[in-house]
């Protein structure tokens, strides 16, 4: 059994002649742009991405940890959780 394409098993018979009245009546789905025009078509794709620009650009953090800091805190909560692990496997199994 062959697969078909859902328009080629729908498809009605194709009209033996169209008319031009029919053809210049059709609208496009999207707008498009006229690259001579002065004006943008407002896009919401482009307006999110300016609004993540400037939501995600170098933001001032006053409290910011020195690099010794950040480093003695992640060192105590791995070691923390890995003891933990470690504990808790010996008591389970041991």
């Amino acid at each position: 059994m062959q697969a078909h394409r859902k328009t080629e098993s729908h498809a009605g018979p194709a009209p033996a002649e169209s008319s031009e009245s029919v053809v210049q009546g059709v609208v496009p789905p999207f707008p498009k742009a006229d690259p001579s025009a002065a004006y943008a078509i407002p896009s919401p794709a482009h307006a999110l991405q300016e609004r993540l620009e400037t939501a995600f650009a170098d933001p001032v953090v006053e409290n910011r940890w020195s690099p010794r800091r950040t480093l003695a805190f992640l060192v105590f909560t791995c070691g923390a959780f890995w003891g933990a692990m470690v504990g808790g496997a010996i008591h389970l199994f041991g």
